[in-house]
């Protein structure tokens, strides 16, 4: 009898305040499962409500293979401390089985400061996670464009569309 492929799963963490994420390009899930910001609820208890249930969102034979972060502008050190905790908590599922990806999601209205913020911490995910092989990619809008091999980043993004069915979460 042979062992079943395990399934794999998408989980998509949405900051308060973020506009939903594109997600037709982050692949066949047969999982999917959202978590949203409450409001009132701090960057950081967010992250760790993430973490207490990571393990136990997906059915038996599904494992976490795509994690999803839509953020908001906020660029405060507890904001982007969460981001950062939530990145590492999901790579270091998903490097159990040496595969999977992590998208760090914004509007194609967001700030140039944020677009930097989430290269530059896409980037320092790369470097720490890459003898996983897990990804860490940038997605502003509906547009991600590659930067160095290692690394899919994108931070020209086009700019300026308006209408395109984006909705804010929140």
């Amino acid at each position: 009898m042979s062992k079943r492929k395990s399934s794999r799963g998408v989980l998509i963490a949405v900051e308060l305040g973020a506009d939903w994420p594109t997600i037709a390009e982050f692949g066949a899930a047969t999982a999917r499962r959202v978590l949203a910001q409450d409001e009132g609820e701090s960057p950081a208890h967010f992250a760790a409500r993430i973490g207490e249930r990571l393990d136990g969102l997906f059915a038996r034979g599904v494992e976490l293979g795509t994690a999803v972060v839509a953020c908001n502008e906020r660029l405060d050190q507890a904001a982007q401390s969460a981001r950062s905790e939530f990145a590492r908590m999901a790579l270091g599922a998903m490097a159990k089985r040496q595969q999977g990806a992590l998208f760090l999601s914004a509007s194609e209205r967001s700030s140039e400061r944020l677009r930097h913020a989430l290269s530059t911490l896409a980037s320092e995910l790369d470097d720490e996670w890459r003898r996983a092989r897990v990804s860490v990619k940038v997605r502003i809008g509906d547009e991600s464009v590659a930067a160095p091999p290692a690394v899919s980043v994108s931070v020209d993004a086009p700019r300026g569309k308006v209408g395109t069915g984006a909705r804010k979460v929140a």
